[in-house]
């Protein structure tokens, strides 16, 4: 497997828009069958899909699907079990950003978030289900390959739309999930390539993206569980590599500034990579070094 792999080809410099129609005549196939009985749903216009603004619902920041966002990381995520599986030991490697699992540990936990993310969909108590695991003489990535596969029909079939319980109560249909899944793939993902000494590229407007949720649902969502005290100074976020605005996580008076490129500033705050003071000064390493995630 090559050192280095892209998760999307890089970017250049450009200002984040909420969505970009990478393609309407698709789009507008795709609603139009899709829109029969639908009339409340916010992308439909009477008996016309709206095609620009399903676009803006439901395409990611990239311009892709959230659901295409998904699948392309779990097809890399399966890339490097297919990978690992051909290498002796090499599922047994440990993955230093969560320590005491092994690459076959994190590959079983992903899987069992997908199920896990299938049960909000369908109303069912998670806790009631006892937690899936690859049968015996199964291989892993054909396992996991699986239960991605089992998520992203899932999303597909509940549509953006439908009710289900999220992390946030302001956001409680199933769009939610596909742009978590996508980022809990994606992190993941970047741990899988870590344990077997690689490295991979994240999309630096993903991962921009990936900033903001944790502002918005991961930071708070560490709030209301009191697992962290309140940030004593707004850690603000810079991307240098993209035209946007900061990212401010955080409700206080005073400001620490920490800047550099997108995928950089994600690692960062999800405590994948260490602090270098090319990132901002003392007071910004020391609020990056609180849990601002789960």
């Amino acid at each position: 497997m090559p050192d280095a792999q892209r998760l999307r080809p890089p970017s250049h410099k450009t200002t984040t828009p909420p969505a970009r129609l990478a393609d309407l005549s698709a789009t507008r196939k795709h609603l139009t069958k899709c829109s029969h009985g639908e009339k409340d749903l916010p992308y439909i216009t009477g008996n016309t899909p709206d095609v620009e603004r399903y676009a803006r619902y439901v395409i990611s920041p990239t311009g892709r699907p959230w659901l295409d966002e998904l699948a392309a990381a779990a097809e890399l995520f399966v890339t490097v079990l297919v990978s690992a599986e051909h290498q002796k030991g090499a599922l047994s490697s440990p993955v230093r950003a969560c320590p005491g699992w092994t690459l076959r540990d994190l590959a079983v936990h992903l899987g069992q978030t997908h199920r896990w993310t299938v049960g909000m969909l369908d109303g069912a108590d998670p806790r009631q289900r006892p937690p899936i695991r690859p049968a015996e003489g199964e291989r892993l990535s054909d396992w996991y390959y699986a239960e991605s596969e089992t998520l992203r029909k899932a999303l597909a079939v509940a549509g953006p739309d439908a009710p289900c319980w999220t992390l946030v109560k302001e956001q409680r249909t199933a769009l939610f999930w596909q742009r978590r899944q996508v980022h809990e793939t994606v992190i993941h993902l970047w741990d899988a390539h870590q344990a077997l000494g690689g490295s991979i590229d994240l999309d630096p407007i993903l991962a921009f993206d990936g900033l903001e949720e944790v502002r918005d649902v991961m930071y708070p969502r560490m709030l209301r569980a009191e697992r962290v005290e309140p940030l004593a100074q707004n850690l603000v976020l810079s991307a240098s590599d993209l035209h946007s605005e900061s990212v401010v996580i955080g409700d206080a008076e005073q400001s620490a500034h920490v800047q550099g490129p997108a995928a950089d500033l994600l690692l960062l705050v999800w405590q994948r990579i260490p602090w270098r003071p090319v990132f901002g000064d003392a007071a910004a390493e020391e609020l990056v070094a609180q849990s601002l995630v789960p």
